[in-house]
């Protein structure tokens, strides 16, 4: 009896942990506890954003700024800011003031620790292919290439074709010229299978084995 209670009590705590997660993953969307704020761009116009995110140099005094212009334009899905959005892959928000004090309700998803990720995500399939440059970039850092992957997969995600995504992956694989852009795109297979949905594990390992995925 008390191991039924055990396991019992262990699937609630999975159950709620999930719910917690799911409800602050809406594209784009994060909770109050993780929002930075930035008064001075509140009144700006969306191609001021860009403009602003493409003419500053990430640092510590401007880290607020910079999350809030990309969440905004994020939101707006306004696909002008697709590129600059792009070369902020690897852009780690700043903590706010609640989490400084400790204060997270949630454990925190690729979308709210890297704020450009989750506005791309927001851009929907207009933004796949500036995302797969990024994944095939030698010059893209590792973070940017893994965030990549996490867009292209979150974005195909909306459709539910995890697995479509993982064959164009490999389409890319196969096509690839040069040994370096093959590594990175086995790498960028690889991670992409931890970012499919559990009910299509199987048809994304057979996408990425090479095989047609499995019908539904």
């Amino acid at each position: 009896m008390r191991e039924i209670i055990m396991q019992n009590i262990r699937i609630s705590a999975l159950g709620t942990a999930f719910c917690l997660i799911f409800m602050c993953r809406t594209f784009g969307q994060v909770s109050d506890s993780v929002k930075n704020e930035c008064d001075s761009l509140k009144k700006e116009a969306l191609p001021a954003l860009v403009q602003y995110i493409d003419s500053v140099a990430p640092n510590e005094e401007n880290g607020d700024c910079i999350t809030w212009a990309i969440r905004s334009l994020g939101d707006a899905k306004f696909e002008p800011a697709i590129r600059s959005l792009e070369r902020l892959l690897d852009f780690r928000r700043p903590p706010t003031e609640r989490e400084k004090k400790g204060f997270v309700l949630h454990p925190l998803g690729v979308w709210e620790i890297y704020p450009a990720a989750g506005a791309l995500s927001n851009m929907g399939s207009k933004a796949l292919p500036a995302v797969l440059e990024t994944i095939e970039s030698s010059s893209a850092s590792d973070v940017s290439r893994e965030n990549a992957v996490f867009v292209w997969m979150e974005i195909h995600g909306l459709s539910d074709e995890h697995p479509k995504a993982i064959v164009r992956l490999n389409q890319e694989l196969i096509n690839a010229k040069d040994d370096g852009l093959r590594e990175r795109l086995r790498l960028a297979v690889r991670k992409a299978l931890t970012w499919c949905n559990p009910p299509e594990e199987t048809a994304c390992k057979e996408a990425a084995a090479g095989q047609p995925p499995a019908t539904r």
